[in-house]
């Protein structure tokens, strides 16, 4: 009888981490998200009277995302770009877009050592914030955003354009 419980329990047991590592499985394959970019959003979206808030959600995903290569300061290092010229570039014609799109879809050059890879797996709300604090706050761009929110960065996404089609659509001249 002893035996016979031993293996009641050994089988639970064995059960229950199989329907747990199933489960896990499944989270991991359907890439079940603990957060969606409306309760993001939600959380630094401004009152309508203000306007879109990213100084401190872009400040907080340039820390995570961007520092290691480009630097606290944005200055660069060895194969490294600075992002102190973000601003000059985005005012030229379709700076703006060749920005958004450098960061959707990564970019390879012959400038630089390292290719820098796609930032598609940010939020659209990081990513506009991000964009936002690169120009103004290290490359010091005027204090109104160049991104108005996520929406400009969702329009863009969806190209499918490779690093090397991203660098061939940099903006040249003013």
């Amino acid at each position: 009888m002893r035996h016979f419980l031993a293996n009641i329990v050994t089988y639970t047991i064995v059960a229950l981490l199989f329907v747990g590592a199933a489960a896990f499985a499944w989270m991991r394959y359907a890439q079940f998200e603990l957060s969606t970019e409306t309760a993001v959003l939600a959380r630094y979206e401004p009152p309508p009277s203000l306007e879109f808030e990213w100084r401190d959600l872009g400040q907080r995903g340039y820390e995570r995302n961007c520092a290691n290569c480009h630097l606290c300061d944005g200055s660069g290092w060895d194969q490294y770009p600075p992002v102190t010229a973000a601003a000059e570039l985005a005012l030229r014609a379709g700076g703006r877009e060749y920005l958004i799109d450098l960061h959707l879809y990564g970019l390879t050059s012959d400038r630089w050592g390292a290719p820098m890879p796609p930032m598609a797996h940010m939020r659209d709300v990081e990513l506009a914030a991000v964009i936002n604090y690169v120009v103004h706050q290290l490359s010091g761009g005027a204090d109104t955003p160049l991104l108005d929110g996520p929406g400009d960065i969702t329009d863009r996404r969806g190209q499918a354009l490779s690093p090397a089609e991203v660098n061939a659509r940099r903006p040249t001249g003013r």
